[in-house]
């Protein structure tokens, strides 16, 4: 590849990057408060709807279908429930789940409170990479 190349390309790259999210991407930064979070086994794994690998190690979101954009997949969301405080990912969609609320994945859900029989957990969220 040329040097010229290589500039025509990095031009389009950064121009791509530097491009405005979609309309329909999700941009508020207001809190989803009082949201009842369950929790979800992902047994081995499974490939959530947003396309990549969930496995049962890691702090994983589904939000609910009403709540879906294809542009929060992969978002960082925050959340609080009581004292505590975690970063998690939308990786997935909840059919089950009313609007604000989340499945969230058994590790995520043991690090607010260990007791999975005591679901669901009322917390707060957000996006946290407007």
């Amino acid at each position: 590849m040329s040097f010229q190349h290589l500039l025509s390309f990095l031009s389009v790259i950064s121009l791509v990057a530097a491009a405005p999210r979609a309309a329909s991407d999700v941009t508020a930064t207001e809190w989803t408060t009082d949201s009842k979070w369950t929790p979800y086994n992902v047994g081995e794994g499974y490939r959530g709807a947003c396309g990549r690998f969930i496995y049962p190690s890691e702090f994983g979101v589904a939000i609910s279908v009403e709540d879906y954009q294809p542009g929060l997949c992969n978002r960082i969301v925050s959340l609080k429930s009581g004292e505590k405080h975690a970063f998690s990912q939308i990786l997935d969609v909840c059919a089950n789940c009313a609007k604000g609320d989340l499945n969230i994945t058994e590790r995520l859900f043991k690090y607010f409170n260990p007791d999975l029989t005591a679901a669901p957990l009322v917390g707060d969220w957000e996006l946290a990479n407007n």
